[in-house]
């Protein structure tokens, strides 16, 4: 017992010990920066022989308990990465656009067709920049109002130059000095244009004029492409309509048929001259035949060539061959002639055929359907010939008569066959009795048409 107080005491003493060493070196530590605070000078370097290890098996106080959670240290939480803020853009102030002062266009120089006609349109500018001219024009005031058709040439040219420049034809409307309306322009195809006069052939055009005795203005006009062909030259009449007939304005029609030049496939009545045949006053319309052109396979210079007749029935012209039989007399009787003179000699050409065809024509377009197969048959019988200056022909001319024959027969009119298709060779018609008188219409000579 008294043992254990004396080990009790030995470790209490060296424990109060300690810690009055302890104590002492704090109050030294307090007074050194005490000091400190008032010199400046450095604190003393601490004697390590003066320090004091605890033994190891003191035992420590257990770390007392936080009454709440420690937040970590800042070492120990990684900062953040700072964002770096994005720099606000400076939306730029637009410059104020310049206000252009305008410009003035500049006023086109009129060529040489609008400073002769005192005006112009696109029709007209695109002329003056190929460098066409005005050829003719006619001129009439309706109503107080002026039209101007003109005829526009073109301008000197290479022959087989490609893109070749070709005649034109306009009627305008002048709405004042200087504005013009466009009323009809022409299809531009063809190489010659004219305005028409009577006949085949004229000292003066006939210009605007009321050629049907209506009230109304028309102008003939006399057109040709260049080609051999029946329809390649015809001619056509221009008619000047009124807002009272039209409704608000001017209008231009055409009244003869051939305008489109398309028109005439269908219908292949072609005009081609102006006459007034019967005096009436009234200017009639002579159109040849285009339908049997290369007729049966012969050339065109063979094929028949016949006029029809047309009058003015206050709407159009109107075919009236029916009702004028003296008009063809004289075409009649020239073929006629043509086909007698090779009688009694070998048939010399297809000529022939196509004359002999031709009286068969002129009586049928003109009323006389009988009259002229009768004639017809008299003409195309074989014993007229003893023989041919070429081989097959008269088999030609007795397969033609054949074929017009069965079309007579059945009442149909008369009519080529297909070229494509042509009938099969037939034998010859029975020859009609010679004793058949010809008729004063057949001798009679009329008028000469062209």
């Amino acid at each position: 017992m008294p043992l254990m107080r004396k080990v009790r005491f030995s470790y209490s003493f060296c424990y109060v010990k300690q810690i009055g060493i302890v104590a002492l070196w704090m109050l030294a530590g307090c007074g050194l920066m005490l000091l400190a605070g008032c010199a400046s000078m450095a604190l003393p370097t601490p004697d390590p022989s003066v320090a004091v290890t605890l033994p190891t098996a003191t035992p420590l106080l257990p770390t007392p308990r936080a009454g709440a959670a420690l937040a970590p240290r800042p070492s120990d939480t990684p900062s953040p990465t700072p964002t770096a803020s994005a720099t606000p853009t400076r939306t730029p102030t637009p410059s104020p656009t310049p206000t252009r002062t305008p410009t003035a266009s500049p006023t086109p120089t009129p060529g040489p067709i609008a400073r002769t006609l005192g005006f112009s349109d696109a029709l007209i500018t695109q002329l003056d920049s190929e460098s066409y001219l005005l050829g003719e024009a006619q001129i009439t005031t309706q109503q107080g109002e002026r039209f101007v058709a003109a005829i526009f040439l073109p301008p000197p040219q290479a022959a087989g130059a490609l893109g070749i420049k070709l005649p034109r034809l306009a009627v305008y409307h002048m709405q004042s000095a200087q504005r013009a309306e466009l009323l009809f322009e022409d299809e531009g195809n063809d190489e010659q244009i004219d305005f028409a006069g009577y006949g085949a052939t004229w000292d003066e055009a006939i210009g605007w004029a009321d050629i049907t005795a209506d009230g109304l203005m028309e102008l003939p006009i006399r057109a040709a492409n260049g080609g051999p062909c029946f329809a390649c030259t015809r001619l056509y009449v221009l008619q000047l309509l009124p807002r009272t007939a039209t409704g608000n304005q001017w209008q231009i029609r055409e009244l003869t048929g051939a305008y489109p030049f398309l028109n005439l496939v269908q219908n292949p009545i072609i005009p081609k001259l102006l006459s007034d045949y019967d005096g009436d006053g009234k200017v009639e319309v002579e159109a040849v035949d285009g339908g049997f052109e290369f007729a049966f396979g012969l050339e065109r210079a063979q094929s028949p060539r016949l006029y029809h007749y047309l009058i003015w029935d206050g709407k159009a012209y109107r075919d009236a061959s029916k009702n004028s039989p003296s008009y063809f007399d004289g075409q009649i009787t020239r073929a006629q002639a043509a086909v007698q003179a090779s009688f009694g000699q070998p048939l010399a050409s297809s000529d022939v055929i196509g004359k002999a065809l031709a009286v068969l024509l002129a009586y049928d377009i003109s009323g006389r359907r009988d009259q002229g197969w009768a004639a017809f048959q008299q003409l195309s019988d074989p014993a007229n010939w003893p023989g041919e200056a070429q081989p097959g022909l008269m088999a030609w001319f007795v397969q033609i008569r054949t074929y017009l024959g069965g079309q007579f027969e059945r009442g149909e009119p008369f009519a080529p066959w297909s070229p494509l298709s042509p009938p099969p060779l037939g034998d010859p018609l029975p020859t009609p009795d010679a004793s058949v008188p010809v008729t004063a219409t057949e001798s009679t000579e009329s008028t000469t048409v062209p």
